[in-house]
């Protein structure tokens, strides 16, 4: 409890460094590209066309068009790398991650000619949704003010004239990480000092995220007279999430004592569970159109904080664990499909499209001992976030046992104001694979791109004693390279 109020005050105002955001909801509620060599390939619209393990964490009735057993393996090389730039300073940061795809198990029934029930297949699948990998490096050089002036002694000092504010006791201030580390130093008459008042003052800001969202599924479908499939997936999510932020600051006069580093990192542990129904209808034998619904997925999350200050000294430490409760939003999804020749043609294909819908200002945070911050928390997201729109177009061409694949993917901005943030995702992807009797492989390559700002720390303006947010944010791009491997077995 100490750490919420400590942090969601902006008492802390690095807008990357903070106790429970709006974020966190938002990250374990977006899918990314990620899963099956065949699914990267399509550019995962694969919601009519189904055939996929992957289905049953989209539109689970694809699963229906198994007419076999099949176990499947992926896994693969995820490339990111990132470029901010503030005010024509440029910095560059990347680093290459291990993989994980899916792992997928279906097993079809046939059920014979005379039943009209074609086939029914249970399916358990463990597949990566999201990689949270990332890491971002912002210089600022030459800053007026600094961090300590700008932002966290007026938190102390509204109203600047130097003393200590009342409501605040000298006993509770002086624990402080920034006190006992010395960056900040509070005389015997309340009045504060440092070095960090006055000056110019160069800042490093270091942000790297790890982690990933993996869903175990469980699910049932089936295939009624070639022509209506039914899938439903019991989902149970889980992941772990860990941000580490770096930031350092010196200052740069003549009269410059050095520089102080402030490092933060904080560590989620989730589990939730879900439910997808899905259908898909082929009207004639060339044509499938594909719905899904997703119910909200309900977590359960473990967070443990820790900050450390060095200067003259070091202080910090980790804060008390905490655990709350968070709701993604309900899911729809709308495809279709068109399907050319069949597995006995030497040539034949597949163009397929997806659309997909969740409105992101229903998520929600439930804190049980905190009803405060769950309301504060809750009203940000209902104020900062809107609907998204994400759009998959894929394509295929089989020639014999080869396949070719390309695709598109567009994931919109989850924010109500795009001026101030995006966080769009434009992937462009193709792939190859080879179906043999009874191995199967496949190989993926994806392109991402995704354009940003990150607000380093809001302002405390003392005269109207409201905190403004970062003026000249830092615009980075990130983009991904992602190689995918899959290898599949019939039986």
């Amino acid at each position: 409890m100490k750490r919420i109020v400590f942090l969601i005050t902006a008492f802390l105002g690095l807008a990357m460094v903070n106790a429970q955001n709006v974020d966190f909801p938002l990250m374990f509620s977006q899918y990314g590209m990620n899963g099956t060599s065949a699914f990267i390939g399509k550019g995962g619209a694969i919601g009519a066309l189904g055939g996929d393990i992957m289905s049953a964490s989209y539109n689970p009735a694809g699963l229906g068009l198994y007419r076999s057993s099949e176990f499947t393996f992926s896994m693969g090389l995820d490339m990111n790398s990132t470029k901010s730039t503030y005010n024509g300073l440029v910095s560059k940061d990347s680093h290459p991650y291990f993989n994980y795809g899916n792992l997928g198990l279906v097993l079809d029934f046939n059920n014979g000619k005379k039943s009209s029930w074609k086939h029914v297949q249970l399916s358990f699948g463990l597949n990566r949704l999201m990689n949270f990998n990332n890491r971002v490096k912002i210089s600022r050089k030459n800053l007026s003010r600094s961090y300590i002036d700008a932002n966290y002694i007026n938190y102390y000092d509204a109203n600047g004239d130097g003393v200590l504010d009342n409501g605040f006791e000298t006993s509770d201030v002086v624990k402080d990480d920034f006190f006992q580390s010395g960056v900040i130093g509070l005389d015997d008459e309340g009045n504060l000092y440092s070095e960090y008042f006055n000056g110019s003052f160069d800042q490093i800001i270091a942000y790297r995220e790890s982690g990933y969202l993996n869903e175990f599924t469980m699910s049932i479908s089936g295939n009624y007279s070639n022509w209506l499939y039914l899938g439903a997936t019991l989902g149970i999510p889980f992941g772990d999430y860990t941000a580490k932020y770096m930031f350092s600051e010196q200052v740069t006069n003549a009269n410059g004592v050095g520089k102080y580093n402030y490092n933060t990192e904080q560590d989620l542990s989730i589990t939730g569970f879900n439910l997808k129904l899905g259908a898909i209808v082929k009207p004639v034998s060339f044509w499938r159109i594909g719905g899904a619904i997703h119910t909200p997925t309900f977590y359960s999350v473990d967070d443990d904080f820790y900050q450390e200050v060095s200067f003259d000294y070091t202080s910090g430490g980790w804060f008390n664990p905490i655990t709350y409760r968070m709701q993604s939003p309900w899911r729809f999804i709308a495809g279709t499909a068109f399907v050319l020749g069949n597995n006995k043609s030497p040539i034949s294909g597949t163009i397929s499209l997806d659309y997909e819908y969740a409105d992101y200002s229903f998520m929600s945070f439930d804190m049980d001992n905190d009803i405060s911050t769950e309301t504060n928390l809750n009203s940000e997201i209902e104020n900062t976030l809107s609907g998204a729109s994400n759009i998959r177009l894929g394509g295929e061409i089989k020639l014999d046992r080869l396949y070719i694949r390309a695709g598109y993917a567009y994931y919109g901005s989850p924010y109500e104001s795009k001026d101030n943030n995006d966080l769009s995702w434009n992937y462009v992807t193709c792939g190859v694979g080879y179906k043999g009797k009874v191995c199967n492989f496949d190989l993926a390559y994806a392109y991402g791109k995704q354009k940003r700002k990150y607000y380093v720390y809001d302002e405390y303006d003392s005269g109207s004693q409201t905190w403004q947010a970062d003026s000249s944010p830092s615009e980075t791009t990130r983009t991904k390279h992602l190689i995918q491997a899959t290898i599949g077995f019939k039986f």
